[in-house]
């Protein structure tokens, strides 16, 4: 889709082998009113695509993809949305086809395979220029006649001149090719929408005129239009146009199974959803928590999540609205269990229980593969961090019962300054026993921001003041949920942390622990006597970029410490040394999915491949 109407690919990415073809049989013709209530809505309906086609969700990615494409701010397009038009439209034939009723071509099999080969996402926004970024499965051929008739309040004497324009085709069927963004023509007819018209600086307020603009069928330049004689040219199926399309599908989604899921391994994974929503948050029960259901998350991101090849991950903050509360904080974790929905389980944490009710905003980012790749509009790893998302981490339960839907897993990074090496804290507290506990069973999943596009601003930090009652915190100017992560940057013996994150300020708490009222001291009180301190002030919140190699390698051995609770792995990496994959496999006893991603640009990337397979050979259970 463009601003000068639906444009055709340069080259030819499929072959159309057959199709299916439904006579429509109505009585008469239709008669309405094209308007537009945005440029969103011009944009779509002038790319002859219409409300109400069942599949909106898809048709609006191409339409902003569009419009990003080419920049629409322009008083000249603004003027154009303010256009109405009258139409009479007679539909012919609708065709339709599927996958199965295409053929690549020999020269868009090539590029692709070069683009997977190459390990550059941007290629793949090339051959989008060149095969086009989608196309309409249903076309619906016959006649359509617009008439123009509009008002346009001046807003100043400027001149302009404005167009907007539909290009179809006569040729369509022995002219097959897929809608582009490259700024071709779409074939020998040119069907314009509007016209050219210009104010002369005149000083009416208004002004208007009408037009006539056929699409499809014939009639006779110059004379006034023959309803009668326009319809009857319309018998001849040489003289019917593409009036409608609908299901846009993207180039890459038509590819064979196998050549599209090396398509979107290629490209990597992107973030596919971000929002900020509030839920009322009703604290009843001493240990209860509460369920976030991702309810308001678009049809279309949802059948990612659900697709076991997009393999998401979920990541989530809870903010408290209120910051004159300050007796609670919340803690977030991920329920998943296979082939189902996810949920958000958010626990409150309270010095002395009392029932009350708070308004949380929830921040909640899909990260995954886009299996069902709408647009190749790339979003690069520089795109978190304009978000400030900065290095996060999340654990993950497939299995609740009463053993663990009353516990909370927390987590702290540290540097232990012993060769470069890192460590993750993680411990396990039960809210309604009020007492440390052993871990479950989790999946512990972790983002680290990678960028070329900033490496003067590799990472951002953000350290701990104190108040007169020597409470550690962290203000901020604007009150917008953060996903924020604990940097300890000395291997200190603290106690659990726990960050409190209100509108504009993050605090740390510590929670107290009653295991002595059960006659047992817990592992955590024996070991953990430290707090943080203004003379010990070695705590940071801390915004990671790629580049910082050596941290990443630090985190992934760090991993190796809960090692024996890991069914599942997700390791996103990126070093020459790999070393590190041995810290992470090495006691993984019940270990059974490993999900292992390696961004390797170094010359040696065969070498390197060659050591992974022999790593995971030595290093792996036999159950893996």
């Amino acid at each position: 889709m463009s601003f000068d109407g639906i444009k055709k690919a340069n080259n030819r990415a499929f072959i159309m082998k057959d199709c299916e073809l439904t006579e429509i049989n109505t009585e008469g013709y239709k008669k309405g009113e094209l308007k537009f209530e945005s440029k969103e809505d011009w944009m779509r309906k002038t790319n002859l695509f219409t409300e109400g086609d069942g599949d909106d969700a898809n048709i609006m990615n191409f339409v902003n993809l569009g419009i990003s494409v080419k920049g629409l701010k322009d008083e000249n397009f603004n003027n154009e949305i303010k256009l109405k038009y009258q139409y009479t439209e007679l539909g012919k034939l609708l065709l339709k086809f599927n996958k199965d009723n295409l053929e690549l071509t020999d020269n868009f099999k090539d590029d692709l395979k070069g683009a997977i080969e190459s390990k550059d996402p941007r290629r793949f926004k090339e051959i989008t220029k060149e095969y086009g970024q989608f196309i309409p499965t249903e076309i619906i051929l016959g006649g359509r006649v617009y008439f123009k008739d509009f008002e346009i309040i001046l807003e100043s004497s400027t001149d302009y001149a404005g167009e907007g324009s539909i290009n179809a085709s006569s040729r369509f069927l022995s002219s097959f090719g897929s809608s582009s963004d490259s700024g071709s023509s779409a074939g020998p007819l040119n069907c314009r929408i509007g016209g050219d018209f210009s104010d002369s600086k005149k000083k009416s307020n208004f002004y208007s005129f009408s037009r006539m603009r056929l699409l499809g069928g014939k009639h006779p330049d110059g004379e006034n239009f023959d309803e009668k004689s326009w319809i009857k040219s319309l018998n001849d199926y040489q003289n019917w146009e593409c009036i409608e399309l609908k299901n846009p599908i993207s180039i890459f989604q038509l590819l064979p199974d196998d050549l599209r899921k090396a398509c979107f391994l290629s490209i990597g994974k992107k973030i596919l959803y971000t929002s900020t929503q509030t839920y009322n948050y009703d604290l009843y029960d001493l240990g209860r928590h509460g369920d976030f259901e991702l309810g308001n998350i678009p049809e279309n991101i949802l059948d990612i999540i659900l697709n076991e090849e997009a393999d998401c991950n979920i990541f989530a903050a809870a903010v408290n609205a209120d910051d004159n509360s300050k007796k609670v904080f919340f803690s977030c974790q991920i329920f998943r269990k296979p082939k189902a929905k996810p949920s958000i389980m958010i626990h409150g944490i309270q010095e002395k229980f009392q029932q009350c009710k708070y308004q949380l905003k929830i921040n909640v980012m899909v990260i995954g593969y886009d299996v069902f790749e709408r647009t190749m509009k790339l979003q690069l790893e520089c795109e978190l961090i304009t978000r400030n998302i900065p290095f996060f981490g999340i654990p993950i339960l497939s299995n609740l019962d009463s053993s663990n839907n009353s516990l909370i897993i927390g987590h702290n990074f540290c540097n232990t300054h012993s060769n470069n090496k890192f460590r993750i804290d993680t411990f396990s507290y039960c809210v309604k026993g009020q007492h440390y506990v052993n871990l479950p069973k989790f999946t512990f999943c972790t983002i680290v921001i990678l960028s070329n596009t900033t490496p003067n601003n590799s990472y951002e930090s953000f350290p701990f003041k104190f108040n007169r009652w020597k409470n550690p915190f962290v203000d901020f100017k604007e009150p917008n949920p953060r996903f924020i992560s604990l940097y300890l940057s000395k291997d200190d013996n603290y106690n659990p942390i726990f960050l409190n994150q209100r509108s504009k300020q993050i605090s740390i708490e510590y929670i107290d622990c009653n295991c002595s009222k059960i006659n047992e001291t817990c592992f955590i009180c024996k070991s953990k006597k430290s707090k943080v301190s203004a003379k010990r002030n070695n705590i940071e919140c801390k915004i990671w970029n790629y580049q910082d190699f050596e941290y990443t390698k630090g985190l992934f051995k760090a991993i190796a410490k809960n090692r024996p609770n890991f069914e599942c792995l997700y390791i996103n990496i990126q070093f020459e040394d790999l070393n590190g994959i041995k810290e992470i496999l090495l006691g993984c006893t019940i270990l059974n999915r490993l999900h292992l991603y390696i961004n390797d640009e170094i010359e040696e990337e065969e070498d390197n491949c060659d050591e992974i397979l022999n790593i995971l050979a030595d290093c792996s259970p036999k159950n893996f």
